[in-house]
């Protein structure tokens, strides 16, 4: 099979682009998960023209609005980071990741928990995610991501890991055009490893398997709406699995 692709920061890969200078390596993604998976590094704030070092970037909220800032020039990068992200996640889904580990507590790539700043007010709020990963997740919610903190926990680890492995395998079937015949082959062969992780989703993901029968919906769609379905719920962990999957054991 082939090795899955993997979007991670280039920070935890080692790399030097961090605002200070420094990198922010984390060990098992440059140490042992290199030899299994093809790991593709991101830096979007290198990306549009940042320098290194460089002021760190502050998110701002004014209003509605989520600004990406340089806190001691109040440049604004919002405008040029959007756009980065937007064509920089086309060409990375478009060169087949199955997967993305991002930078916790970075302005541009964190998940959840960022600071964020209002007005005058000095004291941030740890209620954001980076732009260029909300971007990331908002355009393409179906494709795993993670923060390396949250692999520092075996169990996270582990189903990332799976939830990984499971687009891949849809990646490789849908090379070929998904057809009503493959998709239906697709789930009857990932049925054990669904019940294990995330049982609830059965009975929504059957609908959509029967919606290839009951209506003209071309199946690349049907499919695409199928792992994006999929996704959600196993993006929820909410137990420790009865099944462990085999990409935690090459990797481990």
């Amino acid at each position: 099979m082939n090795k899955p692709k993997l979007a991670v920061s280039s920070c935890l890969l080692g790399k030097k682009v961090r605002s200070n200078g420094d990198a922010a390596e984390f060990r098992p993604l440059n140490r042992t998960w290199s030899e299994h998976l093809e790991l593709i590094e991101v830096c979007p704030e290198v990306g549009i023209g940042m320098g290194v070092p460089r002021p760190t970037p502050r998110l701002v909220k004014d209003e509605d609005r989520i600004s990406l800032i340089d806190p001691m020039n109040g440049h604004d990068y919002t405008d040029k980071m959007l756009e980065y992200a937007e064509v920089q996640s086309d060409f990375l889904v478009a060169s087949g990741i199955s997967g993305f580990v991002f930078k916790t507590d970075s302005p541009s790539c964190g998940l959840e928990k960022v600071k964020v700043y209002r007005g005058d007010n000095p004291q941030a709020v740890r209620d954001g995610t980076g732009l260029f990963a909300k971007v990331f997740t908002t355009l393409y919610p179906h494709i795993p991501v993670i923060e390396e903190v949250s692999l520092s926990d075996p169990l996270q680890e582990e189903h990332f890991l799976a939830r990984v492995q499971f687009f891949n395998e849809w990646l490789s079937i849908g090379k070929e055009g998904w057809t009503a015949s493959r998709l239906v082959t697709f789930h009857a062969d990932q049925k054990a490893f669904l019940l294990s992780k995330t049982p609830d989703a059965m009975r929504s993901l059957d609908k959509i398997i029967s919606k290839l029968f009951d209506s003209d919906e071309h199946p690349e769609h049907v499919a695409l709406n199928y792992v994006t379905e999929a996704q959600m719920h196993l993006s929820a962990l909410n137990k420790r699995e009865r099944i462990s999957h085999p990409m935690k054991r090459v990797v481990s």
